[in-house]
């Protein structure tokens, strides 16, 4: 059998020299973020270049420092490209997430020192459900499918940029109260979920915008649990379960769509003092 070149190594002994699993090598094949230089038409087999070492010990960095793998290619192509812009904006990016990520951990850290009754770190942060009558309430809302987060601020820009658009402020059109989304799904959805937000208005409002129109939403009798913290699904998901299980114990029959009223404004607001109001509607 013929020596193998010097130039051409195995995927299990690259694998050995990059300090990166077989299996993360066929992944960032299969994403184009590190090809093999040689791929044989007839075995399969993988073979990498001695120049593909320093491709491979950046990635294994990047994934160190917490990237993603759409991230660490566009990371690899602006460093290919000479394009020290691209690398610092996303470098300051992953900053960022990081900080962000810290001070989740240390809130957790401040939790777990306090030494609560285990049932109390899932408590603390929601009232307790009550009652209610919410009155119809005149709105300007668009409805749209996606990601929660992606929907509620891209509907949630465009309504606030049709209240202020100079012809509505001469108009005289104002805020009534505070922002609301409406899920109408029947189960959490995390690419498509159906969401309506909503703005409380009076005024002549004038929109261009078809998809966004003013219309009444019904008064209804709900459940209404207040949570205090920042927008994660944990935290919505304590104050939705205290809402249904009112319900269940005081054997309301429940309806859609629930709704969210966000009751501070959140580009003023610490992430932890943020306000929101779960809504179930029941059946009268």
């Amino acid at each position: 059998m013929k020596d193998m070149p010097a130039d051409r190594i195995t995927i299990g002994r690259f694998s050995r020299l990059t300090y990166l699993s077989q299996k993360a090598l066929r992944l960032y094949d299969t994403k184009g973020i590190l090809v093999p230089k040689v791929k044989d038409r007839i075995t399969g087999y993988r073979y990498y270049s001695i120049g593909q070492i320093d491709c491979a010990l950046k990635i294994r960095t990047l994934c160190s420092l917490g990237f993603g793998l759409s991230d660490i290619s566009a990371v690899l192509s602006a460093l290919e490209s000479g394009d020290e812009e691209t690398v610092l904006r996303m470098l300051n990016l992953r900053h960022r997430e990081t900080l962000a990520e810290i001070r989740r951990l240390e809130k957790i850290q401040s939790l777990l020192l306090e030494k609560r009754d285990f049932s109390e770190l899932f408590a603390m942060n929601v009232s307790e459900p009550v009652i209610k009558d919410v009155p119809a309430l005149r709105v300007i809302s668009g409805r749209k499918t996606g990601t929660y987060e992606g929907v509620c601020s891209e509907v949630g820009s465009a309504l606030f940029a049709i209240i202020f658009s100079p012809l509505n402020q001469r108009n005289g059109v104002t805020i009534t109260g505070p922002c609301i989304s409406l899920c109408y799904d029947g189960e959490y959805r995390e690419t498509d979920a159906d969401i309506e937000m909503a703005v409380p208005v009076q005024g002549p409002v004038v929109s261009d915008k078809p998809t966004y129109t003013v219309r009444t939403l019904p008064a209804e009798k709900v459940v209404s649990v207040v949570y205090k913290g920042p927008y994660e699904h944990d935290g919505f998901s304590v104050a939705f379960e205290n809402a249904f299980r009112f319900a269940n114990e005081h054997g309301l029959e429940i309806k859609g769509p629930d709704r969210q009223v966000y009751l501070n404004d959140p580009d003023a607001t610490p992430a932890e003092e943020l306000l929101t109001e779960i809504q179930i509607p029941i059946v009268e």
